[in-house]
């Protein structure tokens, strides 16, 4: 089948010829509603004329009015050839969109599948490739410009390894965080879950150790205020400590005689330790 040109088979011309509107005895016309304008033009309305004004302008609308439907009269009998034309060219056009249509969807159908094709090209390259970067295939987003028609293999190859480096530079970075994270929180003795959560959101390293730092020592001044607090309600009475609201024994202390053999550091630890933990000791024999 021979391809049809536009050329061929639309070589077409429209003959417009621009109406004349002209308005009969327009002179005259002019001339009546200079006389109205310049008989009324001046006119005063006053209680005592109320009347008559009324009527002056009733015949003034109606004048008006009469003037606006000849000009409606006119324009639709102006705008009815170019209507009729407008319906004659809408008509063609649809007859045209039948066929296209059905090619258009063809050709849809088809592109689609292409690219059905492509995503399934570059899934395959993903998993080529995540290897070689460290990174898990679903980790990597596809991006839609990588589907594209046009795009050159190797455009595509440098895309994907850009987006895998990223990844893996991301990666990277967030394992250093989660080991400097856990690491401050066993040294400030605090949970670390809530920490990590926070980092994987993408919160700045330097802005959690300040807040957990922060977290520990409101943690530290929490623990001191309840201690405080219980030792208000507390007494030692004996080898029992005693709530003095409700008498009830809250702990009892026992005494055991031990015999620690370490170095003179490790004696200075269990000390800081005894002290830490209000445990008091006494000296029973010193060598």
């Amino acid at each position: 089948m021979n391809e049809l040109t536009a050329s061929e088979q639309l070589d077409f011309s429209v003959e417009y010829k621009p109406t004349l509107i002209t308005i009969n005895n327009q002179d005259k016309l002019d001339q009546a509603i200079d006389d109205y304008i310049s008989h009324y033009e001046k006119l005063v309305v006053t209680e005592q004329t109320l009347a008559d004004d009324k009527k002056v302008k009733q015949s003034l609308n109606s004048l008006k009015k009469q003037l606006n439907s000849k000009r409606i009269e006119i324009h639709k009998k102006f705008d009815q050839p170019y209507t009729d034309f407008k319906a004659e060219i809408d008509n063609m056009i649809g007859r045209i969109e039948q066929v296209i249509n059905p090619i258009d969807q063809g050709i849809a159908k088809f592109e689609e599948q292409q690219k059905k094709q492509r995503l399934d090209e570059v899934k395959a390259l993903i998993t080529e490739m995540a290897p070689n970067y460290h990174v898990d295939p679903g980790e990597i987003e596809i991006d839609e410009s990588w589907l594209t028609k046009s795009l050159s293999k190797k455009k595509r190859l440098d895309a994907i390894a850009g987006a895998m480096t990223l990844k893996a530079q991301d990666k990277k970075r967030l394992a250093e965080g989660i080991a400097a994270v856990t690491n401050y929180a066993e040294l400030l003795k605090i949970d670390v879950a809530g920490w990590i959560a926070q980092l994987k959101q993408g919160q700045d390293l330097s802005y959690l150790q300040e807040q957990m730092k922060r977290a520990a020592e409101e943690k530290a001044k929490k623990a001191e205020y309840e201690q405080a607090m219980t030792k208000l309600k507390t007494e030692q009475q004996g080898n029992k400590i005693v709530d003095t609201s409700t008498g009830e024994i809250v702990e009892e202390t026992h005494t055991r005689v031990v015999k620690i053999t370490c170095t003179k550091k490790q004696m200075w630890h269990l000390y800081e330790f005894m002290i830490n933990n209000e445990i008091t000791a006494e000296t029973v024999v010193m060598k």
